[in-house]
């Protein structure tokens, strides 16, 4: 009876610690997104978790780390809290400035940012820390200024500049490279084209 008893008390001990270990995961400070305050804007952001473990360090890309109520940025290292989930600035109008996610201290996925009136700004794709993708650029009134694509943090394939409401510039790059280019004068814009570079304006985010 003793030894069942001996038992017994020995499961509630193992019990109370897995419980104190997974509200101390719960209630941990990391499991909350922090905030630094700049002049005119403010970051919210989330790091990494203590169970989660880091891999390699990329000795090429930039990581972005929390210490010290600050925000940093280290090529291929890093000293602190590494950023990991959603990232957001916020002005100080409330509204939205950058939008994004970090994966363990590298941007991923897609990245916007707008002007303090709104107006989209910019759309670009990230994979590991380089930019990876479609990319698209605007002017102050929301109007298509650039567009073109980005292999392994390089331009690759045609870049379409907007020169006037008549005409564009037309840049075909391989692996960061210029391997042709089309003056402005020479390329009008077609009535697809103009539906892309359409003068409307973006709307406004609410």
């Amino acid at each position: 009876m003793k030894f069942i008893y001996i038992t017994m008390l020995q499961l509630c001990v193992l019990f109370l610690q897995a419980d104190a270990q997974s509200m101390k995961s719960y209630f941990s400070v990391d499991n909350y997104s922090h905030t630094v305050n700049y002049d005119h804007y403010k970051a919210v952001f989330y790091v990494q978790r203590p169970e989660i473990g880091l891999g390699n360090i990329k000795s090429d890309r930039k990581y972005a780390w929390y210490s010290g109520n600050q925000i940093c940025y280290t090529q291929g290292g890093y000293s602190g809290k590494l950023l990991n989930g959603d990232y957001n600035e916020f002005y100080d109008t409330k509204g939205l400035k950058t939008q994004g996610i970090f994966e363990m201290g590298l941007k991923s996925g897609r990245w916007k940012s707008w002007g303090e009136d709104g107006i989209l700004d910019s759309i670009v794709n990230y994979s590991s820390g380089k930019p990876n993708g479609r990319f698209e650029k605007y002017d102050q009134e929301g109007v298509l200024l650039e567009r073109g694509k980005y292999h392994d943090g390089q331009l690759n394939g045609k870049l379409e500049k907007r020169i006037n409401a008549d005409s564009i510039q037309v840049i075909r790059y391989k692996k960061g490279k210029v391997m042709a280019y089309q003056p402005s004068k020479a390329v009008k814009i077609t009535r697809w084209l103009k539906s892309i570079f359409k003068k409307d304006k973006k709307p406004k985010v609410k």
